[in-house]
């Protein structure tokens, strides 16, 4: 198995019927990697930005079929591309919802800026980390247990964020990262 191309994985969303703006959102988070991978690659990191823009494409695939079957779409989505993708590309869409302490001080990998970059994408425009997890908050937190929890999480993406751009020389909140369109 092969990485496959911006054009096989916008293909592979269209096979799997992925509405607009989970597409629109996928591509967001591509364009936010790609940008952060590079500039980390100027500096201090080797990233596969081929990885990392097919796994940020197709990160959400299992996403309505999710909601659809209450499974959680991360893993769904990595079982839909085995034996159809590289097996970096559906680990790395296995793990792109999940993070730990353990993570936040590096190595920086393929699989944490893909995870980042969906923090920093709400919809289909580039906020601040905080931002997303007030959303995410608002919008799925059924009980204030929940709402502790992402909060935590946020915490964790706070961490992560400043590991990355310890690497850079521009900030999370640079005009540069927020004016990425696609």
């Amino acid at each position: 198995m092969v990485i496959p191309s911006r054009d096989e994985c916008l293909e592979l969303l269209t096979e799997h019927d992925m509405p607009l703006h989970i597409r629109r959102h996928s591509l967001m988070v591509a364009e936010v990697a790609i940008f952060i991978s590079a500039r980390l690659n100027r500096n201090s990191c080797r990233l596969d930005l081929s990885l990392v823009e097919a796994a940020a494409l197709l990160h959400d695939i299992g996403k309505m079929s999710g909601i659809k079957t209450g499974e959680n779409h991360a893993e769904l989505g990595a079982r839909m591309l085995n034996g159809i993708v590289a097996e970096p590309v559906a680990r790395i869409v296995a793990e792109h919802i999940y993070l730990d302490s353990s993570q936040t001080a590096g190595p920086i990998t393929e699989s944490l800026i893909v995870n980042y970059s969906d923090k920093r994408v709400q919809h289909d425009r580039v906020v601040s980390v905080r931002e997303r997890f007030e959303d995410l908050i608002e919008r799925y937190a059924k009980s204030p247990p929940q709402a502790r929890m992402l909060r935590g999480k946020l915490d964790l993406y706070v961490a992560l964020e400043g590991t990355i751009f310890s690497h850079l020389p521009i900030a999370p909140h640079d005009p540069a990262i927020m004016g990425i369109t696609i």
